[in-house]
């Protein structure tokens, strides 16, 4: 289906168009719509999931940032301060390999190497983040190899609500959001407002220039019930941000300096949704949905657009034992990208690929047994044919489970990898798909009448073709892409222990572990850069009558990274040394309507670098207002 066709077939469904996730149940601790094609329960998953909900968003009252940094197995990479590009990779694997959805929509930014940029994201209207480890393209596509993180902000209360929060602190840093939602028994929608300002802090190391950004998001989600057997689901979200970064002396050290550069960048998702209930043993499914997303760098003036459509038939057919579903999709993605054409050569270029698919998930549950199989089978007009799949068992005892997973992904090259041009720069046109297969065993255990939770998990995964994005080409005295030889391996573990001491004291502890290398060019293994052989976090939460104290405490451990000086060998390792950070949030409420924020951030003014020469932020205070009627 060329780009054509696809627009003009989305248009004239558009009213008809639907999600097989729209209508989990309200209650994340019960069901996610994610790890699999449809809804089941937590405790039936056959991988390792993970489920924020917006009462531990509130209690925490901070970025997105401390939130994933708090999730067994990921490692956050954040160039600086509040508004800086932020990585998140999952189990050793590359950002780009990690698949983020907002509200269904595939978020993951084509005009950006196809990773997501974390630091659009504030937490103030999300609903819950569901997380799940592991390859999951066999359902979720090329980008999902090695997991998939689903922020939701559709309304899941039936009653009419709203709310507002308004924040000030460090930095000169202003936050605030308004909020209404607009429900009854067959129609609910939601309204949202955010925006964040902050002066920031200085990024370069001798640097004494602020970096500060400006955010603003709006965003509309709603679902309605036409009918009885006909449900109705929609999302519009459109952020627009300015971020000041510093420039990198490429003469003398290699490293950020302070410079007058900003970037504009536009990031617009939309879907619309339709569900038709059939009857008990049938429903089937139609959505589309778009990203659109443009950057533009000044005072350079290259610019970069992405453009992704995605059209989904989805049909359920279950019993009381078993459930099968089949999907058929179409994606379109188009990349343009504009800069001054040099002697370097031509960054001006329009590139577009087209794919098509079938996958299908059958799961079968027993008295206390549950399989699954997914798979599919993937049609690129720029690869060739492709499968992936996976299957999980999850076995469960009174007060244990036993769960495991084993898959195969596939990860296309990326625009930037293939075609990007930018400083020192060139993309290679000829890259190989990378291909992963990961086997996890884990289990999860509740005891103290359900007051002790201890989940365990160990995953061994093996990447092959992986593609290095910064490879020094003696020809052009820069850099490109090019796919390694030999394998890529990720192996490690993970250990989350929740205890509710008493009613009002709850503690969380997480560890994980990971061993992570890679093959160089001369086949020796190296260990990848920014991932922590260590890492891990411990929660205290208190809670009285009006309110709640939380107190967050995350490490993360000595890391390699690359450093490209200006002179020979061009690229060479160094080390990031381990930090520890440390969070202090406060809730108090004044009566129903009305309560008072407070938080701390990096209480003890760490002084560390999440990216060899970006100075991050030292400690920071902020006290807000939430009020909500």
């Amino acid at each position: 289906m060329n780009k054509f066709a696809f627009a003009a077939n989305a248009a004239l469904i558009t009213f008809v168009i639907s999600t097989a996730f729209a209508y989990a149940a309200a209650d994340a601790e019960i069901e996610t719509i994610t790890v699999s094609a449809t809804p089941i329960a937590l405790d039936d998953a056959g991988s390792s999931v993970t489920v924020i909900t917006r009462e531990e968003i509130e209690r925490r009252n901070t970025s997105i940032q401390s939130l994933l940094r708090s999730v067994p197995g990921f490692a956050v990479s954040q160039q600086g301060s509040v508004g800086t590009v932020t990585q998140i990779r999952v189990r050793g694997a590359e950002a780009n390999q990690v698949l983020v959805m907002i509200n269904g929509i595939e978020a993951n930014d084509l005009a950006q190497g196809s990773e997501f940029d974390f630091s659009q994201i504030t937490t103030n209207d999300i609903e819950r983040i569901e997380i799940v480890r592991g390859p999951q393209s066999a359902l979720w596509g090329s980008d999902a190899l090695a997991g998939v993180v689903h922020i939701i902000t559709t309304p899941e209360s039936k009653e009419t609500n709203f709310s507002g929060f308004l924040e000030a602190g460090s930095f000169s840093t202003i936050r605030g959001t308004l909020t209404s939602t607009l429900s009854s028994e067959a129609h609910s929608v939601k309204l949202s407002a955010d925006y964040l300002d902050t002066d920031g802090s200085n990024i370069s190391r001798d640097g004494s220039e602020d970096d500060g950004m400006d955010n603003l998001t709006l965003s509309l989600s709603g679902r309605s019930a036409l009918s009885e057997n006909l449900k109705l689901t929609y999302t519009a979200r459109q952020t627009r941000r300015t971020t000041d970064f510093d420039g990198v002396d490429f003469f003398s050290t290699g490293l950020p300096v302070d410079a007058d550069n900003r970037s504009e960048s536009d990031y617009l998702y939309s879907g619309i949704s339709i569900t038709h209930l059939i009857n008990d043993a049938l429903d089937h499914s139609l959505n589309y949905y778009r990203a659109d997303t443009n950057n533009k760098t000044k005072p350079s003036g290259d610019e970069q657009e992405g453009l992704r459509q995605q059209l989904r038939y989805q049909f359920n057919l279950s019993s009381n034992l078993q459930r099968l579903s089949v999907r058929a999709e179409s994606e379109s993605e188009d990349f343009k990208q504009r800069g001054t054409a040099s002697f370097f050569g031509d960054p001006n270029q329009n590139r577009d690929t087209e794919t098509t698919s079938v996958a299908a998930e059958y799961r079968l549950h027993l008295d206390n047994l549950h399989l699954s199989l997914s798979g599919r089978q993937e049609n690129n007009s720029d690869f060739d044919d492709s499968s992936s799949w996976r299957a999980t068992a999850n076995y469960q005892f009174p007060s244990l489970t036993l769960f495991a997973s084993f898959g195969q992904s596939v990860k296309n090259p990326t625009f930037t990898e293939r075609f990007g041009f930018f400083t020192n720069f060139i993309g290679n046109p000829d890259l190989e798909p990378e291909e992963s297969t990961q086997l996890e065993v884990g289990l999860r255990g509740s005891y103290l009448n359900d007051r002790l939770e201890v989940n365990f998990t160990w995953f061994d995964a093996d990447l092959e073709n992986e593609i290095n994005g910064f490879v020094f080409d003696p020809a052009t005295f820069g850099f490109t892409a090019a796919n390694i030889d030999g394998d890529s391996n990720r192996e490690g573990a993970e250990v989350t222990i929740d205890f509710m001491a008493t009613e009002r004291l709850g503690l969380r502890a997480n560890y994980s572990y990971l061993d992570a290398t890679q093959d160089d060019f001369a086949g020796n293994p190296v260990t990848e850069v920014r991932r922590a052989e260590h890492s891990g976090s411990l929660e205290l939460d208190y809670r009285f009558e009006r309110g709640s104290i939380n107190l967050s405490v995350m490490r993360t451990g000595s890391r390699e990274d690359d450093y490209f000086p200006p002179f020979p060998p061009f690229q060479e390792r160094v080390t990031l040394s381990g930090f520890t950070l440390v969070e202090l949030n406060s809730l108090f409420r004044l009566n129903e309507s009305v309560m008072l924020t407070a938080r701390v951030e990096n209480a003890l003014d760490e002084d560390y670098e999440q990216v060899f020469g970006y100075e991050s932020a030292g400690a920071a205070a902020y006290l807000g207002i939430r009020v909500s009627w």
